[in-house]
């Protein structure tokens, strides 16, 4: 009672803060008044592609662009569309007019006022019940007139969409901002914010001037950094709340940055002479949206050393056309392979962030090909093959190519074509790769072959878990033993980057994103192939058919994905427990090939058919908050124990202590799955009696399906009624006893208490979150 009391008197004072400064002389109105109502209210919705009508309130440049009514993502369309990324494809309100977007500010009048009418007749229907989710609510009136209809027939759309209303006071604050003409931020504001800080000029001028060497090695690595980092989120440590995007400019970046705005990072800029350029991400950050990345001068002298610590040329600079863009096995062939598999190891969590978040917000076309949970390895460089033999590094690039090669329109016609061509090419490959490794590795892999993060990278053991159509990825083995595991090797890893990230348009048509979608089952695929080959010989096909359900699966697999090497011996040694050789390899990584460093703290949580050896039952210790949480976590969803499958992918658990700060837990259904071979038809290959839910601490996904408020000495309540949970109805009387609902008054209070826990906890990786999936009940 307590904290709640504080937290109240918090956020009034806040509020009295914002009434009582409202009319000073000289205040910049929008942005201390009207962003942080979007951002703390609105951002929930109205950011990224998936923003209803496309409405982004990230920035008042996204605030004039207004909305469309066209839904990005389209898996249906024969034809690409115009790409309308928000400050990149056009800039000022005539260029977005000219792409179909149209104006939500329509008068000075509130009543006559298109957006203030939306945020008022949510007040007028505060307890409208609402039945359907965001994305299934796409109506998008553009004149005052749609709006009457919408008002009429549907006035459970007022905003925020089925949320509580905007207090009064906000809403008298945009009220008063548009009658005022809904002004922009002042002019000292705009120069003041254009200006880097003080702090960082320094870094920032020495990486645009590293970035602009004009060696043709130095370009040949700045385009190759580039395609890599587009996505990034750059900062540096003495202003970790500053983010950068590294973008390539027609102008010199002290002149004044004019961003060349191609479909991809790989498409021909257009000009001969360009620059790479820091610019400063413009708008308020979503976690949906939000990768970060670290740039400082250690930094700076490790891609120094990486690239250029042996001689190599540059003879000509790769050229943008189709068949050499689209494949950086060809385009970067030049720059040593060692050189580019460590880059991507030294950072191994961004890189697989960047398919998982992407340009796309969520990332439904390749999210559905993997499993809910999965360890990801990688492959000692030492041990790869392309950087054992220039001869088969020669042989295998032509092979490796992808569907982006085709660009963003693919004839329907060609999409059968294609795709054999793909199969066929992916099907020599790995013939090649199992020919050379004969050769080069006729032992077979061992343990030392799985790289160990050099023994202070803890980059070297990913978690990825999927919540739906989105993901995220943690550093480390979290949760338990997961079903299936990755081993990448260079080749795997750098396909995954640009068959999903760098050639992939989601303004593409539906051949495009289906061969793209397909070509991630193949890297899926050989993924987990490699995985298999430190197992002996004779159980990998058993594993294969236990990830692998049913007629259709297993009949994909024999004709479309053959076994290939699964002869082939391996240098690990295993007991007599033929069962667990899968459970084995994983702790012999985790305990013998990685220290404590590498690997993270142990997950004494949900670690349960994981076993820590007896050398270290030492550092197993586990109490307090842990121990309750360690009773639901990572159990099967057996007859006995079903209480996990009636959890939504994703929710939020926030215990408060009688003393001190909240902490926040993210609460994650693992579902899983009899296989994932077909993009179609994925609730019918369920496997609910295996599902399981992992805890872990910390914000670690961007679209929460429900927040869980607990008091700490509640805890054991909390968990023992969620251990009873046998029925959908039982898991609703969960949600009333301990559920934040979406239409109770105090929703925004938790939301913000939380956002401001995050942001105080942990600023580097802070971003709104996206509420979108919230439960509807």
């Amino acid at each position: 009672m307590q904290f709640i009391t504080a937290a109240m008197l918090c956020f009034i004072s806040v509020l009295m803060m914002s009434v009582s400064n409202a009319d000073e002389p000289n205040l910049d109105f929008y942005s201390h008044k009207v962003q942080p109502i979007f951002d703390n209210r609105c951002l929930a919705c109205h950011s990224c592609f998936n923003a209803p009508c496309q409405l982004n309130l990230q920035n008042y440049e996204a605030f004039q662009r207004g909305a469309n009514k066209l839904n990005v993502y389209d898996g249906t369309r024969t034809k690409s569309v115009e790409p309308s990324r928000i400050w990149i494809d056009a800039h000022g309100v005539s260029e977005w007019r000219k792409r179909g977007f149209y104006d939500v500010n329509t008068s000075k009048k509130p009543e006559e006022n298109l957006f203030l009418s939306f945020l008022k007749l949510r007040q007028e229907h505060p307890a409208k019940a609402i039945e359907k989710q965001v994305a299934d609510t796409q109506v998008c009136a553009a004149t005052m007139t749609d709006f009457a209809t919408v008002a009429k027939s549907s006035p459970q759309l007022g905003m925020p969409y089925g949320l509580p209303t905007l207090s009064a006071s906000e809403i008298q604050m945009l009220e008063t901002w548009i009658t005022k003409g809904a002004p922009g931020p002042l002019e000292k504001t705009k120069k003041e914010w254009a200006k880097n800080p003080v702090e960082i000029q320094k870094q920032i001028e020495e990486w645009e001037k590293f970035l602009n060497e004009k060696p043709l090695s130095h370009q040949l690595v700045s385009r190759y950094l580039y395609e890599h980092l587009f996505l990034a989120h750059i900062y540096f440590p003495e202003k970790k709340n500053e983010f950068f995007r590294l973008v390539r400019s027609k102008t010199n970046c002290s002149h004044g940055i004019e961003e060349i705005a191609t479909r991809r990072p790989n498409d021909d800029p257009g000009v001969k002479r360009f620059f790479y350029c820091l610019q400063k991400f413009p708008g308020t950050v979503v976690m949906k949206t939000h990768i970060p990345y670290e740039w400082n001068a250690a930094k700076l002298a490790r891609y120094r050393k990486l690239f250029w610590e042996t001689e190599w040329e540059v003879k000509t600079l790769p050229s943008y056309e189709a068949g050499v863009a689209e494949n950086p096995f060809i385009a970067f062939n030049q720059i040593p392979v060692k050189a580019r598999y460590l880059f991507l190891l030294d950072d191994a969590q961004y890189h697989v962030s960047t398919f998982i978040k992407g340009p796309v917000c969520n990332g439904s076309m390749a999210v559905n090909s993997i499993q809910e949970q999965f360890y990801v390895f990688f492959l000692n460089p030492d041990s790869d093959n392309m950087l054992l033999s220039k001869e088969y590094e020669g042989q295998a690039q032509g092979l490796l190519m992808m569907p982006g090669v085709w660009g963003s329109d693919i004839e329907i016609k060609d999409t059968p074509v294609f795709l054999k061509r793909l199969v066929d090419h992916r099907e020599n490959y790995r013939k090649l790769r199992t020919e050379w490794l004969k050769k080069l590795k006729p032992q077979g892999y061992d343990l030392s072959d799985i790289w160990n993060g050099d023994t202070t990278n803890p980059n070297a053991v990913l978690t990825v878990f999927r919540h739906n159509d989105n993901a995220v990825v943690l550093k480390g083995a979290v949760g338990d033993l997961s079903k299936t595991a990755f081993v990448m090797d260079y080749a795997l890893f750098e396909r995954l980057v640009y068959n999903l990230v760098v050639n992939f348009d989601v303004f593409g048509n539906i051949s495009h994103q289906l061969l793209t979608r397909v070509y991630m089952d193949m890297i899926r695929m050989e993924a987990e192939e490699l995985f298999l080959m430190f197992l002996p010989p004779e159980q990998r096909l058993d594993y294969r058919r236990k990830w692998y359900q049913g007629l259709l699966a297993q009949a994909k697999m024999t004709y479309i994905f053959p076994t290939v090497g699964s002869a082939e011996p391996t240098g690990v040694r295993f007991n007599e427990d033929s069962k667990s050789t899968k459970k084995q390899m994983v702790e012999k990584i985790l305990f013998y090939r990685m220290n404590e460093k590498v690997r993270g703290s142990f997950d004494t949580v949900n670690w349960k058919v994981l076993e820590v050896p007896e050398s270290l039952k030492n550092q197993w210790k586990v109490s307090g908050v842990e121990a309750e949480l360690r009773k639901i976590a990572s159990v099967k969803a057996a007859n006995d124990t079903p209480f996990a499958r009636f959890f939504p992918d994703f929710a939020y658990l926030k215990i408060q202590p009688a003393k001190g700060d909240i902490r926040v837990f993210s609460l994650i259904h693992n579902k899983e799955h009899e296989n994932i071979s077909w993009i179609l038809g994925e609730s019918l290959r369920m496997a609910p009696k295996e599902d399981s839910l992992t805890l872990r601490e910390g914000y670690w996904g961007s679209y929460p399906n429900m927040i869980f408020d607990v008091k700490e000495e509640n805890l054991p309540i909390f968990v023992s009624a969620v251990k009873k949970i046998k029925s959908a109805k039982d898991y609703q009387k969960l949600v009333t006893d301990f559920g934040v609902h979406r239409s109770q008054e105090s929703f925004w209070m938790h939301y913000d208490e939380m956002t401001a826990h995050q942001k105080r906890t942990d600023p580097v990786n802070f971003g709104y979150l996206d509420l979108t999936r919230y439960e509807l009940k």
